[in-house]
């Protein structure tokens, strides 16, 4: 196979992962389709979905394909004159960014799978972000996706292969809010589709008309459910948790709405020590002049673990670091950063992290105490919430300065969790959140 012989440097680079025919024929198997139908794959390959298309019985002079590799063209080409029998004159080798724009037809479907994180110019892209509006986000998904947008028919249909971030991380909110201002049809989880790549794919199939009040979507992550499309709107930066259950958002909905402060502006924070080389400048033996640092897996709840490694203190000689102020302050909240859910802890001792953790000071003025604060993060239903709306193996900053921080249902430093549940009528049942009823 064609693909087989691209090497793994050529494939990060342009964001080339081609479409197992599986996923292809699952993507456009409930799309209506007659001889008048118009298709466009704006960045085709070897035509997976292009042969699809034909046979589901768009007719070939119906049907646009565009890509910047030759070969794959040539293969597209070929490929259709093997079913068909006849030439394909509007396959043509070039770059569907560069054109969209000066495109004088609408297409009924439009279906891809666009590069994934393509390196472009800065220049380029900050070109791209102006001609298709894409806001500040420059990822060559969203690209295509806005540029394609624009060339759909009225009522037509789009259907896009994306990475999980575009459904969870806060840099895609500009292409979620064009996705939620159609109507969304389908999302579907197919999990690690592509070889050597770690996140999970999912298609997000959307019609162009505006959506009803009460549209619901078909959400797929392990068994279909159905998720109002508004409800979306109600997630920090519109996320697309469809990993959720409508009932379970209706609880996430009432902790969201909940009277609660935020760690927005009211913390300083920083990051864990980047030194350039951990193995030349952390010690794994202690020695004098030398002082313990922590990583985010020497982190739990209750503690810091013994040290198992020892750094010189003078921060001038790192790569990176935060502030001093951060790590010497009398108390200072750090955190894991990788990782799948929430783990904090308090410290007293001005010990430093490297960059597997972060940490923040809370401003003075905050109504609650670092060590509720920690109490609260670590809680099973902040965790379940985090889980139930971000679901990264990253602890990002803007996620925790979205979740909410409440200042009640504490017994001295403690978040009394039973009292809260009791309080707000919420249950825990099944492993999951409810609202009694």
């Amino acid at each position: 196979r064609y693909e087989q012989s691209l090497s793994e440097s050529h494939k990060n680079k342009e964001g080339i992962f081609y479409t197992d025919k599986i996923v292809v024929t699952d993507m456009l198997k409930d799309t209506p389709i007659d001889d008048q139908t118009t298709f466009l794959d704006p960045c085709c390959g070897c035509g997976n979905f292009i042969l699809e298309a034909i046979e589901k019985g768009i007719r070939v002079e119906n049907i646009y394909g565009f890509d910047t590799d030759p070969i794959a063209i040539e293969i597209t080409k070929k490929r259709i004159y093997h079913k068909t029998g006849r030439l394909a004159p509007n396959i043509i080798c070039t770059d569907f960014l560069a054109i969209a724009s000066s495109l004088d037809r609408k297409f009924d479907l439009i279906f891809t799978n666009p590069p994934w994180g393509k390196k472009l110019q800065k220049k380029q892209k900050e070109e791209l972000s102006q001609l298709y509006k894409t806001g500040l986000n420059t990822d060559s998904c969203s690209l295509f996706a806005f540029a394609s947008v624009q060339l759909l028919a009225k009522s037509g249909t789009l259907g896009f292969l994306l990475p999980e971030s575009v459904l969870n991380i806060a840099t895609f909110q500009p292409l979620r809010a064009l996705l939620l201002s159609l109507s969304i049809r389908k999302i579907k989880n197919y999990g690690k589709a592509f070889d050597g790549i770690q996140s999970r794919a999912y298609s997000i199939i959307v019609k162009n008309l505006s959506p009803r009040e009460y549209h619901q979507i078909q959400c797929v992550e392990t068994e279909a459910h159905y998720r109002l499309q508004s409800s979306f709107m109600h997630n920090p930066n519109r996320i697309f948790n469809i990993w959720s259950t409508s009932e379970e958002q209706n609880t996430i909905n009432k902790l969201l709405n909940l009277p609660h402060y935020s760690l927005k502006d009211n913390a300083d924070w920083g990051l864990g020590i980047v030194t350039g080389d951990n193995k030349s400048k952390c010690k794994q033996l202690f020695e004098e002049g030398l002082v313990p640092i922590f990583r985010g897996k020497d982190i739990t709840p209750n503690q810091l673990n013994a040290p198992t490694l020892y750094i010189d203190p003078d921060l001038s000689k790192y790569q990176q670091t935060a502030s001093p102020s951060i790590y010497y302050a009398d108390k200072k909240i750090i955190y894991r950063f990788i990782s799948t859910h929430l783990v904090f802890f308090c410290d007293t001792k001005q010990s430093l992290i490297l960059n597997s953790a972060n940490a923040l000071v809370l401003k003075k003025d905050f109504p609650i105490s670092s060590e509720q604060l920690v109490s609260l993060l670590n809680s099973k239903i902040i965790n379940w919430l985090f889980t139930k709306i971000f679901r990264t193996h990253k602890i990002l900053r803007k996620d925790l300065e979205a979740l909410p921080i409440y200042s009640n249902c504490y017994k001295n430093d403690t978040f009394d969790e039973e009292t809260f549940l009791h309080n707000n009528q919420i249950t825990y049942t099944n492993g999951t959140y409810s609202i009694k009823r």
